[in-house]
């Protein structure tokens, strides 16, 4: 006797994604961006992203990643609000200006008015606030990247 005689009709395999399963095609055409001036974040976000299939490279400020031309070709950002010299929302502000726009997810551990007032206008995607679950993250991502597609 096999599960599918005990389980009967209704018994069907439904796949479900690990974090250690290859990355999907679209996983791979879609290169995330994270800037956050404290390194260690940054390093963490990249290796989690990663785990879970992604093309990420990390910056930590907004100069080094506009030094790097990957930025014309990211599909997503995630984006530390206080950092010094440029913050989040001014990275996006700058890319706005040289015409490219991408989805961006802004963190911050101190959210106000204002500041989530300029993401709306800049369009920012999501705004979350420190601290926060990887799962919400990679939803956030995932979410991004099918509205995009």
């Amino acid at each position: 006797m096999q599960i599918s005689d005990l389980i009967g009709a209704s018994w069907k395999e439904v796949p479900m994604p690990v974090p250690w399963e290859s990355p999907s095609p679209e996983q791979i055409r879609d290169p995330i961006c994270v800037v956050d001036d404290d390194e260690w974040v940054a390093d963490s976000l990249k290796s989690l992203l990663e785990t879970f299939g992604f093309d990420v490279k990390s910056y930590t400020s907004g100069p080094e990643f506009f030094a790097d031309d990957r930025r014309r070709r990211a599909r997503c950002l995630v984006l530390d609000q206080h950092m010094r010299g440029m913050d989040g929302l001014d990275i996006v502000d700058r890319l706005q200006k040289e015409g490219i726009r991408v989805p961006a997810i802004l963190i911050s551990g101190r959210l106000d008015t204002n500041t989530r007032q300029r993401a709306a206008n800049l369009g920012i995607a999501s705004v979350i606030e420190k601290p926060f679950t990887a799962d919400h993250l990679v939803e956030l991502i995932r979410t991004v990247l099918l509205e995009r597609n």
